[in-house]
């Protein structure tokens, strides 16, 4: 029985001891000796076998002695049944000092055991140096300002914008002292006659070809509207909002109009059908309504005033 005991014991100490060396850990710096406030890269390189669970504790906690800056993102890759990972985090020291970076547990277990175990972290001595002075060197000058090449581009584009606006002024400045002194003398605006307006448009109409196309109420619309247009303008009133019977009774009381009012008594009749009574004309009809167009537009327009001239011949007595 003792011996069985004593095997039992034996098994179970071999089984430990074969778990403790499925793990290991091993903590290292880029260098042993830094200036104040240099970065100080700690990195941690830990190994161990797939069946354990490893509990990494904070870093930033475990080492007080610097100053935590950031951790950087880890590595991990697997190894036949191992796992490797290596940390790196980024401490700093702003005082001169000889620094040892201490010792901490990191605890793990097997899948199948609840009873945790740790692994000690090996510690790590560093010296922080400060920046050495020799008081023996010459004091330097302080150096002048670094001169940069210059921009030609944008000291062009400067010369032009600034000489633009120069002139801008002087301009700006003479049309005032002009306007001021009113030797300045604006051009009336010119007005185009009522009559080249409207048979300009009977020319666009024409060559639209609307009722050739199918589009009659279209172009009886767009005829009637320029015809109805014309005669307010040219006889100042309101055409475009007056029946076709309030037009004809104004153009019979104007002199000059009393030669068309027949010729626009056909005229407004024969759009009237179109719009009211959906009536269809013959191409006769239509091609009649644009003559009639410029027959009411040409037989209208102003006649040109002529101012004679009487030339006196002085003679003298001799």
């Amino acid at each position: 029985m003792v011996d069985f005991i004593r095997v039992v014991l034996i098994f179970f100490i071999m089984s430990s001891s074969l778990i403790a060396q499925n793990i290991s850990v091993s903590a290292s710096v880029d260098t042993s000796e830094y200036q104040v406030g240099d970065y100080i890269k700690y990195q941690l390189e830990l190994r161990y076998s797939k069946s354990l669970k490893v509990n990494l504790p904070s870093i930033k906690d475990s080492i007080k002695v610097l100053d935590f800056i950031e951790a950087l993102k880890p590595e991990r890759k697997e190894v036949n049944d191992d796992i490797i990972e290596k940390y790196t985090f980024i401490f700093s020291k702003y005082d001169s000092a000889e620094v040892t970076i201490p010792s901490y547990k990191i605890y793990y277990s097997t899948n199948n055991d609840t009873i945790k175990k740790y692994l000690a972290v090996n510690p790590l001595t560093i010296v922080i140096k400060t920046l050495q002075v020799n008081p023996q060197e010459e004091i330097r000058d302080i150096k002048e300002p670094i001169k940069l090449p210059p921009n030609w581009l944008l000291i062009i584009a400067i010369v032009l914008l600034s000489f633009g606006l120069l002139v801008g002024l002087y301009y700006f400045y003479r049309y005032y002292k002009k306007k001021k002194e009113g030797k300045i003398i604006e051009e009336p605006e010119v007005k185009i006659p009522p009559h080249e307006i409207a048979l300009e448009k009977l020319d666009k109409l024409a060559e639209k070809k609307l009722w050739q196309q199918g589009l009659i109420k279209q172009y009886h619309s767009e005829i009637t509207e320029i015809v109805r247009g014309y005669f307010e303008e040219r006889f100042n009133f309101r055409a475009l909002e007056m029946t076709s019977s309030e037009i004809l009774a104004v153009l019979s009381y104007l002199e000059e109009a009393k030669i068309i009012t027949d010729t626009t008594y056909n005229f407004l009749s024969n759009a009237d059908l179109v719009k009211f009574a959906k009536f269809e004309p013959m191409p006769q009809v239509n091609e009649e309504m644009m003559n009639q167009a410029y027959h009411l537009v040409n037989e209208t327009i102003p006649k040109p005033v002529i101012v004679e001239t009487i030339d006196v011949q002085e003679t003298e007595n001799v």
